[in-house]
């Protein structure tokens, strides 16, 4: 069985990305949702509700990493190897990643490719953003040769380009591009979510 390794938002957890990807296990697929080993603190979980058009989910409110102001450094980055490393061991799997989790797939992606963790299969990047912390710099100055798949709402007011400049961080030849008429969300029906259910599909 195929596994798919899914990657949570920054303060949010597994149980809401199974929750949100529940037409993934249809495809019999062994869905991973793992909680990210960082606590988000209190105060970063109040701003993003503020500006993000959700309703407050439950906690666990959890993050792969706290980025220092200008990006460079991710606090927490070696907790979040050491929780995946297990999972990655399997064999080469796919990432779906959304928001933080998409960073987060991109820089296993280039690490893989790199030698520097096992094998990635590709990766879905929902609403994402090209990973920015000094750590992953050596391993993006090439485009990634990871089968992508980009998904972004085009009302999401919270990555804004972003999303379109993660775009070029992968290999033109091995890319796909979706955009959907939503926000800061994960597709559940119309075009964006079959691709993304076609690509684990035909893997």
């Amino acid at each position: 069985m195929a596994t798919v390794l899914a990657l949570h938002g920054q303060s949010l957890n597994g149980a809401y990305m199974r929750r949100e990807l529940a037409y993934i296990e249809e495809l019999g697929v062994e869905l991973v949702c793992p909680d990210a080993p960082n606590p988000s603190a209190a105060d970063l979980v109040d701003r993003l509700y503020a500006i993000w058009d959700s309703p407050r989910q439950p906690p666990p409110h959890c993050s792969w990493w706290d980025a220092t102001d200008d990006g460079r450094i991710y606090r927490g980055w070696e907790a979040t190897r050491d929780l995946l490393a297990p999972i990655l061991q399997r064999g080469p799997v796919g990432i779906i990643g959304f928001s933080q989790g998409a960073i987060l797939a991109t820089a296993l992606a280039a690490l893989a490719e790199h030698g520097q963790a096992p094998p990635v299969e590709y990766v879905i990047l929902i609403a994402g953003r090209s990973p920015r912390a000094d750590v992953f710099a050596p391993y993006l100055r090439e485009p990634l040769r990871t089968r992508s798949l980009h998904v972004w709402g085009e009302t999401d007011t919270l990555v804004g380009d972003t999303s379109r400049e993660l775009v070029d961080r992968f290999d033109l030849t091995t890319r796909r591009v979706v955009t959907w008429p939503g926000g800061h969300y994960i597709p559940a029906r119309g075009p964006a979510a079959e691709a993304i259910a076609r690509m684990i599909r035909d893997r």
